[in-house]
């Protein structure tokens, strides 16, 4: 059984979409993954273990209060991880 944390694909897909608009943010890939980890951290996982919940959890992906929650988690962890760079 496998099991997929699909908020992960609406924060990763968000923070591609911003990271650009942030000219002074470090782009290494550890300042990434770290600003996919906090945000993350910051929100309510969306776990599927089957077909039925999958299907679910994408078409959760798409609803307007996930993705404005994401965006907010993303900014938020762009702007903590501007300020304490761990590379």
């Amino acid at each position: 059984m496998s099991l997929k944390n699909y908020m992960e694909e609406v924060v990763v897909e968000i923070f591609q979409e911003v990271r650009g608009m942030h000219t002074d943010f470090c782009n290494c890939e550890k300042c990434n993954r770290d600003v996919i980890a906090y945000a993350l951290s910051k929100l309510k996982g969306r776990y599927a273990a089957s077909l039925e919940g999958e299907v679910m959890a994408r078409v959760e992906q798409s609803d307007r209060q996930v993705r404005a929650d994401a965006l907010l988690a993303v900014m938020e962890a762009l702007e903590t991880v501007s300020k304490n760079p761990r590379h």
